[in-house]
Formats: structure tokens, sequence, C-alpha cells
């Protein structure tokens, strides 16, 4: 299942020069391993992409501890701060979620982490909407693209995950226009003159998808119009 998500993660950000991961190291006690494997403030708020993406696997294992608890207190303030610096840029926003989406510990979530939620919330909605339509958009359309049943099903995995990240932002102003303008080039209704329609146009264009992956993404994107 990991090398089967690991795929899916390459396909789905090719585009984004993405194609490695950073991995985990086995985990120490629990108290050492909370405080000490987390990038710093300073790291999540200047490193590049690709750095981004180690750091995410350095923050997952904190934020879903082992043994199924959630992180004390002392820890969640830690996760807050790092989480919230790293989702100020786009770098630190699509790597995490490029890892956290396929991540084992994200596909058996019920409900987001209380401390992900907040940062989230608290992100600049004019960075972290349009990132996360796409992570809805994305693995939505790779779940028909694909073939083989076990990347189907990972994809439409990762894209109920997207989903829950978004409904933290439903109802914001962003969210709506965003998705709207989403509804609009996914249902061929799109008319010209208006800069989000514009964007998402070329957005569906550059990665081709076709009348299938339109009607999955205009399914799923209505929700939020």
């Amino acid at each position: 299942m990991k090398k089967t998500l690991l795929l899916l993660l390459s396909s789905m950000i090719a585009k984004h020069n993405a194609s490695a991961f950073v991995a985990r190291s086995p985990p120490a006690s629990r108290p050492l391993t909370s405080m000490s494997a987390l990038p710093t403030t300073t790291q999540v708020s200047n490193d590049d992409f690709m750095k981004q993406l180690g750091h995410a696997s350095q923050i997952i294992p904190v934020l879903h501890p082992e043994d199924g608890s959630s992180p004390s207190e002392e820890e969640s303030a830690v996760l807050l701060e790092v989480l919230q610096k790293q989702f100020a840029h786009s770098d630190g926003i699509r790597g995490f979620f490029a890892v956290y989406l396929t991540s084992a510990e994200s596909l058996t979530m019920e409900e987001v982490p209380s401390v992900l939620a907040e940062a989230v919330k608290g992100a600049d909605t004019k960075v972290m909407v349009p990132l996360a339509c796409m992570n809805v958009i994305m693995p939505t359309a790779m779940s028909s693209i694909h073939q083989d049943p076990e990347l189907k099903e990972c994809a439409s995995k990762t894209a109920d995950n997207g989903i829950k990240i978004l409904r933290l932002l439903k109802g914001d102003s962003d969210v709506v226009s965003n998705c709207k303008a989403i509804y609009q080039v996914s249902s061929d209704e799109a008319e010209g003159g208006d800069d989000l329609v514009e964007y998402w146009n070329k957005f569906f264009t550059n990665y081709k998808y076709g009348s299938e992956q339109k009607a999955d993404i205009s399914r799923v994107i209505k929700e939020f119009c």
C-alpha cells in the first residue's frame, strides 16, 4: 500500500516538480520524537517545496501519535506554531499536503486533527483556498484516469481527505468564488472575462481533463458553491 501511495503522489504532483520523499526514521519514545524531530519554524518558513516534503514527514507522526491518542497540550502548541509558519506560503502548503493527504495516518482518519484544522483556518485564504481546491480536483480526476483498481481506490481516498480539508473553510468567500468558477469550467458553462474562470480553465486545460474527469470534479465541488 505504501508503494502505491507513493506512486499515486508522484503522478499527481509531477508537474509541480516533485519526485521524491524523505523517509521517516523509526520512532523513538514519544516525548523525544515529539519535540526533537520537528522542523524549526525557520525551516518551514524558508525552505523550498522539496524540503517541505521532508518537513511534512517529520510533522505527521507528531500530529498522529502511534498510540492513537491526540498530541499533548505542549505538542499541540509547538505543532500549531510550526504549521502556521509552514502554511504562510504556497511551498509550505503544497509540501505538507502532498505528503499528508496520501499518508497512512490521514487515510484512516475520521476527523481532521484540531491543531491542523486551526492552522488551516488561520492561513491566508488567498493562498490556502486555491491549493485546497487543487487537492480535491487532482485526486478526483486521477480516480477515473487510473486503470489499476488499487490506484483508483487510493486516489478516491486522497480526494476524500482533500474534501475534509476544504470543508474546514466551507462558506468562506474565497472558497465559494473559486468553487463556482471550478464548477463552471467542469460543467462547460464557463464564460470569458472572469479572472477565476480563466485561471481554472487554464488549469483544466493544462492537465488535459476530459469529460469524465470534469463530471467527477463537478459532482464533488458543487457542495462548496
